[in-house]
């Protein structure tokens, strides 16, 4: 008796999520639609380009500017101008990073020069709109745009 009930709720907990994987995988189709849309950045080559990011805040503005070398390290210079004080403090950090396809990992663990305990680490996905490259930041949707694309835009 007890291997008859064991044996039906297995089989009824199968069905039923059976009918849940089935939505999931529409959802999933969904995704991977869209995302064939995307265009494939494989052939976009990132040694030596520059991605510069823009934050203003109520007491001070950032600026960063994510400089890829052509001997597979990088550059990250982080610009602090504070409003109140109108002084502008600067960061220099190197590190290297790791491409795979559109996705990029990006690591500056040394400032100055000297190895710093917790490096800045970015997951960066390389996408493309309207011919402008830019840099989009996985975890917090920050978007760093190719300073190109920024010199083409003033004049």
């Amino acid at each position: 008796m007890k291997k008859t009930l064991v044996f039906l709720s297995l089989i009824s907990s199968v069905y039923f999520y059976s009918q849940d994987f089935a939505g999931i995988n529409k959802i999933l189709d969904k995704i991977e639609s869209k995302s064939k849309k995307m265009k494939d950045a494989s052939e976009y080559d990132l040694k030596g380009k520059k991605f510069v990011l823009v934050e203003d805040f109520e007491d001070h503005a950032e600026r960063h500017v994510l400089e890829f070398n052509t001997d597979g390290t990088l550059t990250l210079i982080e610009l602090i101008d504070d409003k109140s004080s109108g002084k502008s403090f600067s960061n220099i950090f190197t590190g290297d990073y790791i491409r795979k396809k559109n996705a990029v990992s990006v690591r500056a663990n040394f400032l100055e020069g000297k190895q710093i305990a917790m490096p800045l680490v970015y997951s960066l996905y390389i996408m493309n709109a309207s011919d402008i490259w830019y840099l989009k930041d996985i975890n917090s949707n920050k978007r760093w745009i190719e300073n190109n694309n920024l010199i083409k835009k003033k004049k």
